[in-house]
């Protein structure tokens, strides 16, 4: 009597706080920012140089809250206007930008002029240092007199050096057409001259911003249905997040409920009870609700990915239930949950171990999914435990009916693999694997934006020719004047690449910002022309003589342009990328990034860089983070490897010499999905190795109630139903199209059926105790 009340206490408390979960998780399902979307968390840290950390966030952050939309359309100024209009009413837009008028945000003569002097281009200063001062002359001329076009400041810049200047470091990408910015749509080999106008915006939030991804796309695909002729090419970090986003949900209700109504028809034909079926699903409920809260309270966001992952992971907690109610429904009044407890507690810890050793990997994502998994778990276990011996099941005709049959199958099966045939399969495949088996850890394993949307990024970057900071140098100085003048030592070398072909361009604040050294000597060949030329320019203009002092004036007393001077005026906004300022040693940092054309001979060049200078560093973000992949992928077989280690040091205090047949089925399994992959080519991933902890946590559970119950054709039915299960959770997002679930899918489908037939082959074909339900 006295445990049965414990039972009771126990059962409604476990009530209560779900009742709490429940709660919480409609409040955190209420509030959309809680979700995630950002391919990133699924990262690590990078575990590299702080300033490294500093400088990728910073070159993204320019990026991060902006989009840019190329309009192509035979109305071209009224198509851009109504989607001007449009999103100009959307709460997601808090500025946008499409006239030229909207660009204009400072005069840059007013912001350079102080320093005008101190800025001239190459070609100028070959002209003034080889004495062809003449040449200028004449072209200042010109200009004076031009009907059109920007003139010379006759006093301030009588030879427009500062035109020149501005000429020569910002190229003209974009054009004006009917009061509209634009681009050049076509290319030179289909001699396509379409013109697409350009609209840049700013996001009033987030750009993982669930509300924000909403409030946009409703704006977009209002204006595309109302403006089906119009082509809209888009990029921005919103747009991969939001098709990540819908690409997850769109999984979650589509996999997810195809594996319910299945798991759902499965269970109605064995037990035939909707009361039994109900027991089933319960702990599913039961651990989602749990994991949720759990996991909404220990991060600040829930991926969707984690939802979509950790739901199915849950599914393995059915086998708990599943194993329970198949006894009940063979023995009947013969049931004995402490008969159940040791394999439902042991299946458990197993798991538990098996999943944490995902949580223990600097991902965290991927902690976040081996958290919610195991919480769920944990959650299951407990409902099938406190509350399922409360409801009375009826032996079921139809599930002993099937008992029976799955039992002459396991019967046929069992005992047909030794010890000895087992160590000689496992030497083929290990050696199978050790020769054919190759790795894959290249980042578009994570992508999960669809091919069109990465093909328009591809051709808006291209078009506007903007770079996508992944390649950069990392360069460090005692001093910002220290850092220009190390900068521009590299000119030369990049100029070089460039006109060899080996490099497209690059981005370095010495091409608006040069060293101190060569802002002097600017200002002396400024000098040098104006002593040579400027006389015969104001007579030949017809100018007034005296004003050839008040020029040469104003060459006194020229200040310098800084780094902080240029950053902190309008002109420097882009460049604010490019700068990291002071470092934790007492010095500045800087980037220099590169774009377009990047083949082997700029990739030598810049490790050569790398390695002759300790304030040199070349990153390739995309190769470091496929290297730290790659780092996960060994560290993660190094947990699996720990884990089975373990579970099996703690199955040999109770199973003793029959601990082989309680690995084998999971041992085996992960040996034949890494065998499979090495015949058929397959190239191993880190997913992959997740998967493989699914497996071995599953083939745990198997391995465990088989050797159990020996001779009990429930065990058998729970194991096969179980396995169907998993199959139906796990083996459907084979099918999905993001590249994560697809490849959990695939390992979990060949592990899980592996698991299924090693089963009965381990088991002893020697006469052994049948349980009362035979």
């Amino acid at each position: 009597m006295r445990h049965k009340r414990l039972r009771l206490v126990l059962a409604w408390s476990w009530a209560a706080l779900l009742v709490v979960c429940t709660v919480f998780g409609i409040k955190a399902f209420e509030d959309d920012t809680r979700f995630d979307t950002r391919v990133t968390a699924l990262l690590p840290e990078t575990r590299q140089n702080p300033l490294i950390d500093r400088a990728n966030d910073q070159l993204g952050k320019l990026f991060a809250d902006r989009f840019v939309l190329l309009v192509e359309a035979d109305d071209l100024q009224g198509a851009t206007a109504a989607l001007a209009e449009a999103l100009d009413q959307s709460s997601a837009i808090e500025s946008l930008r499409w006239r030229p008028d909207d660009f204009i945000n400072a005069n840059v003569f007013d912001v350079l002029g102080p320093y005008r002097y101190r800025l001239i281009d190459d070609a100028t200063r070959t002209h003034i240092e080889s004495g062809e001062t003449a040449t200028l002359r004449d072209e200042a001329l010109r200009q004076l007199f031009s009907p059109t076009g920007i003139k010379p400041d006759p006093l301030h810049d009588p030879f427009g050096l500062l035109q020149h200047w501005l000429t020569r470091q910002m190229p003209q990408i974009f054009s004006t057409h009917d009061n509209l910015v634009t681009v050049e749509a076509g290319t030179a080999q289909s001699h396509d001259e379409r013109r697409a106008a350009v609209i840049i915006a700013t996001l009033a939030g987030n750009p993982y911003d669930m509300k924000v991804q909403h409030a946009l796309s409703e704006t977009l695909d209002t204006f595309s249905a109302a403006h089906p002729d119009v082509r809209l090419l888009h990029s921005g970090l919103v747009f991969h997040a939001t098709d990540g986003a819908r690409q997850a949900k769109r999984e979650i209700s589509t996999l997810g409920l195809g594996a319910l109504i299945g798991l759902i028809a499965l269970l109605l034909v064995v037990f035939r009870s909707p009361l039994t079926l109900a027991t089933l699903l319960l702990p599913l409920a039961g651990g989602g609700l749990f994991a949720f809260a759990l996991t909404s309270l220990l991060f600040d966001s829930i991926h969707l990915l984690t939802i979509a992952f950790g739901t199915s992971l849950i599914g393995v907690a059915i086998d708990y239930a599943i194993h329970l109610q198949c006894a009940r429904a063979t023995q009947g009044e013969r049931f004995s949950l402490r008969h159940m407890l040791p394999g439902l507690t042991l299946g458990l810890i197993s798991s538990v171990l098996a999943y944490l050793a995902q949580a223990l990997t600097p991902m965290p994502g991927l902690t976040q999914m081996a958290l919610f998994a195991t919480f769920g778990l944990i959650g299951a276990w407990l409902t099938v435990v406190l509350w399922l011996p409360l409801w009375r099941v009826r032996p079921s005709q139809s599930a002993d009916t099937i008992a029976n049959r799955l039992w002459r199958l396991f019967e046929t099966l069992r005992g047909r693999l030794g010890v000895k045939s087992a160590l000689l399969l496992a030497a083929v495949a290990l050696l199978t694997i050790f020769v054919g088996l190759k790795s894959d850890d290249s980042l578009r394993l994570i992508n999960t934006s669809s091919p069109t949307l990465l093909s328009e990024e591809g051709e808006v970057q291209s078009l506007l020719g903007r770079d996508t900071g992944t390649l950069y140098l990392l360069v460090t100085a005692s001093s910002a004047e220290a850092w220009l003048e190390k900068a521009e030592r590299l000119t030369p070398q990049f100029d070089t690449l460039i006109s060899q072909g080996h490099l497209g361009s690059y981005a370095s604040l010495t091409q608006q910002v040069p060293s101190a050294t060569r802002q002097d000597a600017n200002l002396r060949d400024v000098r040098t022309l104006y002593r040579r030329e400027l006389p015969m320019l104001y007579q030949q203009a017809g100018l007034p003589e005296a004003l050839v002092s008040r020029a040469m004036n104003t060459l006194d007393d020229v200040p310098r342009l800084t780094i902080d001077a240029w950053l902190a005026s309008p002109l420097g906004e882009s460049d604010r990328r490019l700068w990291l300022g002071d470092d934790e040693h007492g010095g500045v940092a800087g980037v220099i990034v590169f774009s377009g054309a990047f083949d082997a001979e700029a990739r030598q060049a810049m490790t050569t860089l790398d390695s002759d200078s300790p304030d040199i560093e070349f990153v390739d973000r995309v190769d470091k983070l496929s290297t730290i992949l790659g780092e996960l992928r060994r560290e993660i077989a190094g947990w699996v490897a720990l884990a089975l280690a373990v579970v099996t040091l703690l199955l040999i205090v109770r199973y003793r010499r029959r601990t082989w047949r309680v690995i084998a089925p999971a041992a085996g399994a992960l040996l034949v999905v890494l065998a499979s992959y090495a015949v058929s080519g397959v190239s191993l991933n880190l997913f992959h190795q997740l998967a493989l902890l699914l497996v071995l946590g599953i083939g745990l559970d198997a391995g465990i109630f088989a050797t159990e119950h020996p001779g009990a054709r429930h065990a058998w039915l729970a194991i096969t139903l179980s396995t169907i299960s998993s199959l139906l959770a796990f083996g459907l997002l084979a099918f999905s199209a993001t590249q994560v679930l697809h490849h959990i899918g695939m390992t979990a489908l060949i592990g899980l059926l592996a698991v299924w037939l090693l089963v009965p082959l381990v088991q002893p074909r020697l006469p052994v105790h049948l349980e009362p339900d035979h």
